[in-house]
């Protein structure tokens, strides 16, 4: 079985399904991520890493592009597929003042692109951002958009498109625990089509997190990390965005339930 991640920036897949993701790769399954920009525009967190040797843009870029790849051999997934875009940044009025920015790019080329790695590919299973963009990052948003686009097109170009397109979200009570508005991005219990127990694979969770060290922050730093990504070591929820086919009772403890 195939699966297919697809994020924006390095540490998306970490912070938003990294226990599902090793869960597969342990498995024995093959796992793909594509990763739309290297997050130019992130922000250092870590004090033995000298921001001025890397200011936003190419060389954050860089230094963010081996991170991912370290969190990629943790988790066990294929390495990154960079679609080479740059990152908007965040918030919002930051990402509009940005004309070099993911959010400006064309969304049909996007869609495009990401069409000819699901035909190059052949995923059963995509998973990608929920229409909130999870938290509301404007590149989250735009490549929601294009993702979207592409399973449904998959359908009148592959032989064999991907049957399952999944979102993963947080329950309205785990968002109701941060800085950012439940009503908006929480979802209710009736919306959960999955839920995986992530536990025996918090360790990994843990590294992956961790070796995005310019993002993350140093190690003694975690507990305050899971202050903002509370339940990142226990549970992952998904939504469904799209399917082929049929889907046991929701919510199932599978992304592959009636499979195998």
């Amino acid at each position: 079985m195939r699966l297919l991640a697809i994020f924006a920036h390095p540490d998306d897949e970490s912070l938003f399904c990294a226990g599902t993701l090793a869960k597969y790769a342990a498995l024995g399954h093959e796992v793909y991520l594509i990763c739309a920009t290297r997050g130019e525009q992130g922000r250092i967190r870590h004090p033995a890493i000298e921001a001025t040797a890397y200011p936003k843009g190419e060389a954050l870029g860089k230094l963010r592009e081996k991170e991912l790849e370290a969190a990629c051999a943790i988790l066990g997934l294929r390495p990154p597929i960079f679609l080479n875009y740059q990152d908007s940044g965040y918030p919002l009025e930051v990402a509009l003042a940005n004309p070099a920015g993911f959010i400006h790019q064309d969304l049909q080329q996007i869609e495009d692109t990401l069409l000819d790695h699901l035909m190059r590919i052949e995923p059963q299973v995509v998973i990608g951002f929920d229409p909130q963009g999870y938290y509301g990052h404007a590149d989250h948003i735009h490549l929601h958009r294009a993702t979207l686009g592409a399973f449904w097109r998959a359908g009148n170009r592959m032989a064999a498109p991907p049957l399952r397109l999944f979102f993963p979200v947080r329950s309205k009570e785990r968002v109701a625990q941060t800085r950012f508005d439940p009503d908006r991005y929480g979802v209710s219990a009736s919306s959960v089509a999955a839920r995986v127990d992530v536990r025996p694979h918090a360790e990994t969770i843990r590294a992956a997190v961790l070796a995005h060290a310019s993002q993350a922050g140093p190690e003694e730093n975690f507990a305050q990390l899971l202050l903002d990504w509370p339940g990142i070591l226990e549970e992952e929820e998904f939504v469904l965005g799209g399917l082929r086919g049929a889907f046991p009772a929701m919510p199932a403890d599978d992304l592959l339930a009636g499979w195998l």
